[in-house]
């Protein structure tokens, strides 16, 4: 969903006016398989919920799962995949029990765990019994196709410190170290790269061949860090594991200070309550739904989208 931001806003510039009130329109097989993703995606939701509440700590929802909350009390109809957030001290903890807090069903997922391959820097709640597309070579590339379940990405709300020179100087290691990354990647394209940023992404991607992939993912966690205060709580801070060109905005602290209850289908689900502030940074006008040309599924292949997860710990039929 942070990938369309940039997209979208484009988009609404050049579609006329009455195309954003367009009914969205998806063939069965669609709008089966996003009903599925969206009750998998709450099922994900209350397991690092219970891990969360178990151990005192706070998760968002994040992106278009925060959007369709606010904007819909209900999930974005044509939203394929699922987002949350914690601080970076939430998180740390929730890294360390999840293995042996989640449920037999789920498994929690490190960057640096894809048998030597490099996606992203993005940790994920896992849900087996699930599919979202083919598990054809790319995806079993990943990790033998652990990203083809349903699943949770976790953003990482990182410090950022009041020293802004040393802020931009840690920015610019994390995408030194993104750009060698690339070289992991199934495939690198560089024609979505251009000029001098073509050449560099290059030359990166060829000395990060050099290195495993669990050192450029410790290096990028540990650069994260470098702006944690000690004793003093900061101001702002950053999404310190997103994607360009989102990863430069910065927030502030006290938006993500504590969680609000925020409706989903009659549920209760954890917003960050300064949710307003930030959606408004990250997408502009967000209760402005995208036009229909946007409204995409970037995730999924509604051919193959199954779900037979019970909570109840039964397959279901």
């Amino acid at each position: 969903m942070r990938q369309m931001a940039k997209k979208q806003k484009m988009a609404a510039k050049i579609r006329k006016p009455n195309e954003r009130n367009k009914k969205l329109e998806f063939d069965k097989t669609t709008q089966d398989a996003l009903k599925l993703i969206h009750e998998g995606n709450h099922i994900i939701f209350r397991e690092v919920g219970r891990v969360c509440e178990k151990y005192h700590l706070n998760y968002f929802l994040d992106s278009g799962n925060l959007i369709g909350a606010v904007r819909e009390k209900s999930d974005i109809p044509w939203d394929d995949d699922a987002d949350i957030a914690m601080t970076r001290k939430d998180f740390e903890v929730f890294r360390k029990v999840a293995r042996t807090e989640l449920k037999d069903g789920f498994v929690y997922v490190e960057p640096d765990e894809l048998n030597g391959a490099f996606y992203d820097f993005v940790p994920r709640v896992v849900m087996l019994d699930s599919t979202m597309r083919e598990n054809n070579a790319e995806q079993k590339y990943y990790g033998n196709g652990i990203h083809n379940h349903m699943r949770t990405d976790i953003f990482i709300v990182d410090d950022v410190s009041d020293n802004m020179l040393k802020h931009k100087f840690c920015h610019a290691l994390l995408i030194l170290v993104y750009g060698m990354c690339m070289g992991r990647r199934y495939k690198l394209d560089l024609s979505e790269y251009k000029g001098a940023s073509k050449a560099v992404v290059a030359i990166l991607s060829v000395i990060g061949r050099i290195f495993p992939v669990k050192t450029l993912v410790h290096w990028y966690d540990a650069i994260s860090k470098m702006e944690r205060g000690q004793n003093k709580k900061h101001k702002r801070c950053y999404y310190s594991n997103c994607l360009f060109p989102d990863l430069g905005k910065i927030y502030q602290a006290k938006w993500f200070d504590h969680a609000v209850d925020l409706e989903v289908d009659g549920e209760k689900f954890p917003g960050p309550c300064g949710y307003h502030e930030a959606l408004t940074m990250l997408y502009g006008d967000y209760m402005t739904p995208p036009p229909p040309g946007d409204r995409e599924l970037v995730h999924c292949d509604p051919k193959f989208v199954t779900l037979s997860y019970s909570e109840k710990g039964e397959k279901n039929s």
